[in-house]
């Protein structure tokens, strides 16, 4: 039997120390925590380790995604296609609460307890939230309109801004959240947009649902772009703490890399909308785009039905 790395704090510090994060930065992070081996108190050992190593002037920003408040069409299982049909099912999904709502299991353990820390601050998409904690927080999640989630418009817009830096901790790069902007920003051949349903409060103590204007984005050739990222000499640092690969690369040209990456070899024209999308349309031209444009330019998201 082969022993276990077992990984502290100071390990995690002095890992990410090793990888360029001074103190001060302002780094959003994923991390698979099964990747470290044995962490001397998990999770919050790992949590406690990035304080440590971005300091009291540093900003902590991890996604803190909620897809379990997707609209029912957008459900794939067959035996809860009738249920998923059914106007009350949709109008009984929970609310999303920036404080109380939890952040899906399949994000794994660290954004959870993130957003439970005192001081941590959460943006206002019930899809696609983002936790912060540090200085820079409020700056950070204050504004996240609802179309265009994953855009230069919300939180990830403002990490380009304050130049921030990606930390994989053992995720692949198929996890990067910040290559989305590259999605918004490229035209590649099959970029398509469409109408996607939003959770709000009705008042009543039920939830009615606006559609507004979205870009289908895709994680599929993630890998692929960061193996390329990796290939082409760009600005990365990496290192392993205890079992996991640990990479630290600038947002800024991760993204720029990116649009141009994107352009050469993304092709989605045969790809299919999955579940949930109306009027699809395509996005080729820059985004907003056509009476997708016109409707990101008015506030006002449009009702529909449940």
């Amino acid at each position: 039997m082969t022993d276990r790395h077992v990984v502290t704090r100071s390990a995690v510090a002095h890992g990410l120390t090793g990888l360029g994060v001074r103190p001060g930065a302002t780094v959003i992070v994923h991390t698979s925590l099964s990747s470290f081996g044995y962490v001397v108190g998990g999770a919050h050992g790992v949590l406690l380790g990035l304080r440590d190593a971005v300091g009291p002037r540093g900003t902590l920003v991890m996604p803190a995604f909620t897809p379990q408040l997707c609209h029912p069409r957008t459900w794939r299982a067959p035996d809860l296609a009738r249920a998923a049909a059914d106007p009350d099912t949709a109008a009984q999904m929970p609310p999303f609460d920036p404080r109380r709502t939890p952040v899906a299991r399949t994000m794994g353990v660290l954004p959870e307890l993130l957003r439970t820390q005192p001081g941590t601050l959460r943006s206002g998409h019930p899809h696609v939230s983002f936790a912060a904690q540090g200085p820079l927080a409020e700056r950070i999640v204050r504004d996240h309109p609802a179309p265009w989630r994953l855009s230069a418009h919300g939180p990830l817009g403002r990490l380009w801004d304050l130049d921030a830096t990606v930390l994989l901790l053992g995720a692949p790069w198929g996890k990067c959240t910040a290559l989305h902007l590259a999605e918004y920003a490229t035209a590649y051949p099959g970029r398509r947009a469409g109408l996607w349903a939003v959770p709000e409060p009705d008042g009543h103590g039920r939830t009615r649902w606006l559609e507004v204007p979205e870009l289908l984005v895709w994680e599929g050739d993630f890998d692929a772009l960061g193996a390329a990222y990796e290939a082409a000499g760009a600005p990365l640092a990496g290192a392993r703490v205890g079992g996991a690969l640990c990479r630290a690369v600038p947002l800024r040209a991760l993204v720029r890399f990116a649009c141009r990456w994107l352009a050469d070899h993304r092709d989605l024209r045969r790809g299919v909308p999955p579940p949930g999308w109306r009027e699809v349309v395509d996005a080729g031209s820059p985004l907003p785009a056509g009476r997708l444009g016109a409707a990101l330019s008015d506030p006002a998201a449009q009702e529909v039905s449940t």
